[in-house]
């Protein structure tokens, strides 16, 4: 039997990294990252011809948007291992999908951040995605500023803010075992605590007796792509932006 873990999740909260980590350090876990992405199926490579075979056609993103249900479905049936794991980002899947797959997860794992290091974070690759091929992983952000912009900023964290209150909502409406990782406390771990801990979350709510749980040693998983933690590293508008944290009375990371 297949057992479905969903990550929910929100870009730059994390979620690459936690697939990228659940995908090293268990080898009875295939971990898939954005299945539904609108631009292209980021689906586990050793998976990938198995299903453009079955599908016959290589534009798996078409067919995972036209029918999310069926295709998780397919993901899940064509697995030769007891876990699957993969992650929603709300622009990728509509509210209603998003709870129908949920509704198919054995477990969820909800991955939060502060929302003014996402929104630093997500504008910050956006505009250098312009010149640097993936500033999503691969590209150290240190030192490259951007434009604070408090209206841009209330807009994204009111969708940010409702994304999650509509999942967590939904988790507790139908009983669904579930449990957040929160950036700032799941990154002062180091990769082995960070292993344990996913691991002992799976077997809390999963039947750990018909799986196999070995964790394999890590060294490392993704490099943090910025070392600072100085905002004003981060703003062109430093003055401004904490203006505006100041009187919104909103608390900054750690």
């Amino acid at each position: 039997m297949n057992h479905l873990v969903t990550i929910i999740g929100y870009a730059r909260t994390g979620s690459n990294y936690l697939c990228k980590l659940i995908e090293e350090s268990f080898p009875d876990v295939v971990s898939h990252y954005e299945l539904f992405n609108k631009k292209m199926c980021h689906i586990n490579l050793d998976y990938k011809h198995t299903l453009e075979s079955h599908y016959k056609t290589d534009k798996l993103h078409l067919v995972a948007d036209r029918n999310p249900l069926e295709f998780m479905d397919t993901v899940i049936k064509l697995s030769d291992k007891n876990i699957v794991s993969h992650k929603i980002f709300p622009e990728h899947i509509t509210l209603e999908n998003a709870k129908k797959i949920i509704n198919k997860s054995r477990m969820v794992l909800v991955v939060k951040r502060n929302f003014i290091d996402v929104y630093i974070s997500k504008k910050r690759a956006i505009l250098m995605s312009e010149t640097h091929n993936n500033p999503w992983i691969n590209v150290d952000t240190t030192n490259f500023k951007i434009d604070f912009n408090k209206d841009e900023f209330i807009s994204q964290k009111r969708v940010y803010d409702d994304w999650y209150r509509n999942i967590t909502d939904h988790l507790i409406i139908t009983g669904k075992p579930y449990t957040t990782l929160y950036y700032d406390e799941f990154h002062t771990l180091d990769i082995k605590g960070q292993q344990i801990l996913i691991k002992e979350k799976m077997e809390q709510f999963i039947d750990g007796k018909c799986l196999n749980l070995t964790l394999t040693d890590v060294d490392e998983v993704l490099k943090k792509q910025d070392k600072s933690l100085d905002y004003k590293t981060k703003l062109t508008n430093y003055s401004e932006f904490m203006d505006f944290i100041c009187n919104r009375g909103l608390s900054l990371s750690t």
